[in-house]
């Protein structure tokens, strides 16, 4: 098995917790509406989150 090398976008809260992980691929950069609107929906659920 093969996997291809990329990117990976972490996402972490003020206190260094992680709270969301993406990885770039070839393709997620070849659809970067989906990935665009995939990452405004964390940040918003993050946003939420907090106090």
């Amino acid at each position: 098995m093969c996997v291809k090398q990329g990117y990976r976008l972490i996402i972490v809260d003020k206190a260094g917790v992680l709270v969301s992980e993406f990885q770039l691929t070839e393709n997620a950069l070849a659809h970067p509406e989906a990935f665009v609107s995939a990452l405004k929906q964390s940040i918003e659920d993050i946003e939420e989150e907090e106090p």
